[in-house]
């Protein structure tokens, strides 16, 4: 898809398509509408059945100028970036279930915000809807996205602006395919082989472990996750190096369980069809690490990214089993279907210790108590650090990532012990499992100030819901990158 950016609408063709923008205030005093940017295109236009509320969309399709799509901005008071967005994506899907190929979108001049922050939002919001994947549908079923995008803007630093915003929507596109792929695309090993080559190309240094190596390591919480699978394990180590001056380091872990089965406790169907998203965490840390050296933020980043099946064969691991992790603790195992906490310990423990970072961030779809609790549309998150949290939700505030903190209390501590091993990977007591989750793994961070993030609602979305696609939505990748590119 091609982005450009201009300041001359004189030039559009008739046959050319352009997005505007109103809100019910414009909307309601017609003398309003005669100073509204873009207003010449709607010369003549009958607008008395246009409400122009939230993502309302009219469509005038003329025959002597460009056609018009009109998108209401709804009551200008309670209007915010994240609303921006979802009103561009929707102007934008609706242009797709036209075929239309190419729109010009007009930035309106919106009371209370700054010029640059409504292009970025409308500009995030049109290209992250711009989006379908129809890797495996045949030419005639497939559904084409636009082709081209211009956004007519008097804003300072709109070419910028445009450019990040494209970087930042081509990789969470990416990270979008990942996690929408099948299986035999996308494992342990055509996964870290994508990393060396996006490291190659993006200026990354990139490590990949092998079992041998793994097993070297002392990766045991891994290798038992692993061993029902024909697929060898991966660990991906990429890291970023935009500060020479600096020697402070932000880590960043993303589970990648490219399947999940369940193991011996299998998951029954209806749970089991998508579990190919189980490398939500992967993808973005890795899409993640992609978008900041493409950015070239100056920061020094390091993500550690841990890759299995969960499989069931009979060289499965099984409940009752006990394994040592990287850092030396006996892990009696409860449920083999709570094995991303299993090779996220690794990680964790592998990051502090070897890697040193001064925050470790980790992205996770862990736990099916998360969806019951917040749905698909907010994530859960936990932290160690006062600071760091706060920094995480700064970056949620300004990327519309939504997310919600749980409590650290002493009082879940114990649900984690065993009677026969240090630890073991299920609570006692079958409540607030994504707090038992994240208490778990609280055990494999020493020092350093930490923050685990549970994606297993916000990654795949039953349904549409804005910018964000049915199925994978790349939830995290912005929160990542604004996290980075905020901290101090």
């Amino acid at each position: 898809m091609k982005v450009t950016h201009r300041n001359d609408l004189s030039k559009l063709k008739k046959d050319e398509h352009v997005i505007l923008f109103i809100d019910d205030k414009i909307k309601s005093d017609y003398a309003l509408i005669s100073g509204l940017r873009g207003a010449e295109f709607m010369k003549d236009a009958d607008l008395s059945s246009f409400k122009a509320s939230v993502s309302d969309i009219l469509y005038f399709n003329m025959k002597e100028r460009p056609g018009v799509i009109l998108c209401g901005l709804g009551d200008i008071t309670k209007l915010n970036e994240e609303g921006v967005r979802n009103c561009a994506a929707a102007a934008v899907k609706f242009c797709i279930s036209k075929k239309i190929s190419a729109v010009t979108v007009i930035e309106p001049l919106v009371e209370g915000f700054k010029q640059e922050a409504v292009l970025q939002a409308i500009a995030e919001g049109a290209l992250l809807a711009n989006y379908t994947f129809d890797k495996y549908k045949s030419d005639k079923e497939k559904e084409l996205p636009l082709a081209k995008i211009d956004f007519y803007t008097e804003a300072k630093y709109a070419a910028s602006i445009l450019k990040d915003v494209e970087i930042i929507a081509s990789n969470t596109w990416l990270c979008r395919d990942l996690v929408n792929d099948i299986t035999d695309e996308v494992n342990p090993v055509t996964f870290a082989q994508l990393a060396e080559k996006i490291a190659k190309e993006s200026g990354l240094t990139c490590r990949v472990f092998d079992r041998k190596e793994i097993s070297k390591k002392k990766m045991g919480l891994l290798l038992a996750v692993n061993r029902g699978s024909v697929v060898e394990p991966r660990v991906v180590v990429l890291e970023y190096k935009g500060d020479q001056g600096s020697r402070k380091v932000f880590g960043l872990i993303g589970k990648g369980i490219t399947f999940d089965s369940g193991g011996m406790n299998l998951k029954p169907s209806g749970s089991m069809e998508t579990m190919r998203c189980d490398m939500a965490g992967a993808a973005t840390a890795l899409c993640s690490m992609k978008t900041i050296a493409e950015l070239k933020l100056k920061k020094n980043v390091t993500a550690v990214i841990p890759l299995t099946e969960n499989m069931l064969s009979s060289n499965a691991y099984r409940p009752g089993d006990i394994y040592r992790a990287y850092n030396g603790k006996t892990v009696e195992i409860g449920n083999t279907d709570a094995e991303g906490r299993l090779i996220l310990a690794d990680a964790l423990s592998y990051m502090e210790k070897e890697i040193k970072p001064d925050v470790i961030t980790d992205l996770a779809t862990l736990t099916g108590a998360c969806v019951v609790t917040f749905g698909e549309t907010v994530a859960a998150y936990l932290s160690t650090d006062d600071s760091l949290a706060s920094a995480v939700e700064g970056a949620s505030a300004r990327t519309g990532e939504k997310l919600w903190r749980l409590p650290f209390f002493d009082d879940y501590e114990e649900r984690m012990k065993s009677d026969v091993a240090d630890l073991n990977n299920m609570a006692a007591e079958k409540n607030a499992g994504t707090i038992s989750g994240a208490v778990f793994l609280k055990n494999f961070v020493e020092k350093t100030p930490w923050a685990h993030i549970d994606i297993a609602g916000t990654a795949w979305y039953s349904k549409a819901r804005g910018y964000r696609p049915k199925n994978a939505t790349g939830y995290g990748l912005r929160l990542i990158v604004d996290l980075v590119k905020s901290w101090k």
